[in-house]
């Protein structure tokens, strides 16, 4: 009986030990940088690719001085907690796509002039900004550096300002540094109060469900989601009323208002522009919200926030919009290789790198000019 019981008690710890693994994500991964692949495209690849843009433009009657560049200005990685969840297999997600990922799909496939990574600073992990940090930095090694890089990578993050009303709801902005000097690079992104933060304080899940879904997910990447949640309990709050530059490098910087992440950003000295974004009434805007007080006084920085995000019904901005579709199509006419059902150069100028699908594809797709690959199902068309 003693046996028994011994047998009985030994499995009971085995068991108790491994809930506990799970639910701190000790048997999950963290989330990498990932890994930049490939060297740089080559200088006649991209000088081709100008030359056909520019082709395009003069036929469209733009001025020869005139250069259009592409790029995206909102770029998520897995390191944010909405692209984590889209990661998952439930969702049929493809799993972790870090920076290097966006660094790779930016110069590979979208063949983008610029663009910046803006995960949401109220999700990711001290070690997560350190990382997007270095990536980037190689991401531009790669590059090149001569007067055509291949793309050009621009740090930031996003500040995801949720209000509960019109009057304390501003939105999120996404912040892009100018540069990577170690003095103008921020120790820490600078978050948002309000709801965003919860993932924070505790309200994600419990240490039980996060055990269950790590133990019963039949997925490693339910295991990596456990240690995500895990990572980012808990974590200090950074002091208020402290320079910046004197903080703990790993506490949660937190403006909650624009007016203090202007403040702030003065106080670390940063070049940097803020894009507003997210006016669209539903899950994290409440009905009613307006621009109007965050556009004037000291929500407002004329200096930074010099462009807005949005989707306009304005009859002139989408008459521009359709002058701009026109020299999209004809710079894709000019590039495209019926006999191979490809497009040299860049194949998408917008991107949904978690699947790989971009809206370009989804274009091309519905207007006969490629067919469905044999793992369309999978959301892949190349």
């Amino acid at each position: 009986m003693k046996r028994i019981l011994g047998i009985i008690l030994l499995l009971a710890c085995a068991a108790a030990a491994l809930v506990i693994a799970a639910g701190n994500g000790w048997l999950g991964q963290s989330e990498t940088p990932g890994t930049i692949r490939g060297p740089a495209r080559s200088e006649q690849s991209v000088a081709a690719e100008e030359a056909a843009q520019s082709t395009s433009a003069l036929a469209l009657g733009a001025a020869e001085d005139k250069q259009i560049l592409f790029g995206d200005l909102h770029v998520h990685t897995t390191f944010s907690f909405d692209a984590f969840m889209m990661s998952m297999p439930a969702l049929t997600g493809e799993g972790a796509h870090p920076p290097a990922d966006a660094c790779d799909f930016a110069r590979h496939c979208s063949a983008l002039d610029f663009w910046s990574i803006n995960d949401h600073a109220e999700g990711i992990s001290a070690q997560n900004w350190r990382d997007t940090i270095d990536s980037l930095r190689q991401c531009n090694a790669v590059s090149g550096s001569g007067p055509r890089p291949d793309t050009v990578a621009f740090l930031g993050w996003e500040w995801t300002q949720i209000g509960d009303t019109p009057e304390n709801h501003y939105g999120h902005k996404n912040v892009v540094l100018r540069g990577f000097p170690a003095d103008e690079v921020p120790v820490r992104p600078i978050a948002a109060g309000g709801r965003a933060l919860q993932l924070r304080q505790g309200a994600g899940p419990s240490f039980l469900a996060r055990s269950a879904a790590a133990l019963t997910g039949g997925h490693s990447r339910y295991r990596d989601l456990a240690r995500y949640f895990a990572e980012r309990e808990g974590t200090a709050f950074c002091p208020p009323g402290v320079p910046v530059r004197e903080l703990p490098a790993d506490c949660v910087e937190v403006a909650e208002t624009p007016a203090t992440l202007f403040d702030k950003l003065d106080d670390w000295a940063a070049p940097a522009i803020v894009i507003p974004h997210g006016t669209t009434w539903g899950l994290y805007t409440p009905p009613g919200s307006k621009w109007d007080k965050q556009l004037a006084g000291r929500m407002q920085d004329d200096d930074r926030q010099m462009l807005i995000e949005v989707f306009s019904a304005n009859p002139r901005a989408r008459s521009q919009a359709r002058v701009l579709r026109e020299f999209l199509w004809t710079d894709i006419a000019l590039n495209w290789f019926p006999a191979a059902g490809k497009l040299a150069g860049a194949r998408s100028r917008d991107y949904d790198y978690l699947r790989g699908l971009g809206y370009l594809d989804q274009q091309l797709l519905a207007n006969g000019w490629i067919k469905p690959a044999a793992n369309r199902a999978s959301g892949v068309i190349f």
